[in-house]
């Protein structure tokens, strides 16, 4: 590769550094009540469903961070420049979008953040399509998975955006209305999983899903119907993110082709 052609791809690999550190100092204000002096947490509580999922379930963000910037540093290293092209400029979207919708919520516009997360989901989606190919586990650690655990934390977040959206808007929903809608949820979530495990061989979105979902159920432990849900959703995924194990040759089946 020329200097010439590596430049352009050096520069976007300078703006996927710049916007995760961007992203993450940005919710790091957010996480501060720096912004319109309130909290997620704060716009939450204002908005309670019966698919509003325990607190502990946002120390996920954690890891994704972390997985952003093992990422945002590898595709620096000289022989990803031209190999990770496709997913930078998404990758930055991305960045953009996760901007916006913290700042859209902060200031308690409800339907613009559902829309900017069900556009980030997308976006995600794009750049998990284009990970698709198999490649050495260093790149399946540092690029594919960090990209899976965000899309299948994205993909629940915007199911549960939906039912805030629902609440923001005061649709005057019965219990039992409310339960409908929280177990319907529940069910997209869990099928979202398993399309995403199988028609991208995508191990680990379907375990976000399980996280979301059994903070879920920790949160509304008190409703039956929901717990249940929960559960039947999070051992399909759980099933699902395992189910890897059945593609790995046996050491017989090794032998035998060796003979």
């Amino acid at each position: 590769m020329t200097e010439s052609a590596a430049s352009p791809d050096r520069f976007r690999a300078i703006l996927v550094l710049a916007s995760t550190v961007g992203t993450i100092g940005f919710n790091i204000l957010s996480a501060l009540g720096r912004i319109n002096s309130v909290t997620p947490a704060d716009i939450s509580n204002r908005y309670l469903t019966p698919i509003t999922p325990a607190g502990y379930a946002f120390s996920i963000w954690s890891l994704i961070y972390a997985g952003l910037i093992a990422f945002s540093i590898y595709q620096f290293f000289p022989a990803n420049l031209t190999k990770l092209r496709n997913i930078r400029m998404p990758y930055i979207l991305s960045c953009l979008l996760n901007c916006g919708w913290i700042y859209a919520w902060h200031y308690d516009q409800i339907p613009v953040c559902f829309l900017l997360i069900l556009f980030l989901a997308l976006v995600l989606f794009r750049i998990n399509s284009r990970l698709r190919s198999k490649d050495t586990p260093r790149d399946y650690w540092l690029v594919k998975a960090p990209f899976a655990v965000y899309f299948g934390w994205v993909t629940a977040a915007a199911l549960i955006n939906f039912a805030v959206l629902l609440a923001y808007l005061e649709t005057g929903l019965s219990g039992e209305a409310w339960n409908g809608v929280a177990l319907g949820l529940i069910a997209a979530a869990a099928v979202l999983g398993l399309l995403v495990r199988f028609t991208l061989s995508n191990y680990l979105y379907p375990l976000s899903i399980a996280w979301a979902l059994t903070a879920v159920a920790v949160k509304q432990s008190g409703n039956t119907a929901i717990v249940v849900a929960c559960a039947f959703a999070v051992v399909a995924c759980l099933i699902a993110t395992l189910s890897f194990v059945v593609n790995l040759p046996s050491h017989s089946a090794s032998r035998t082709t060796a003979q």
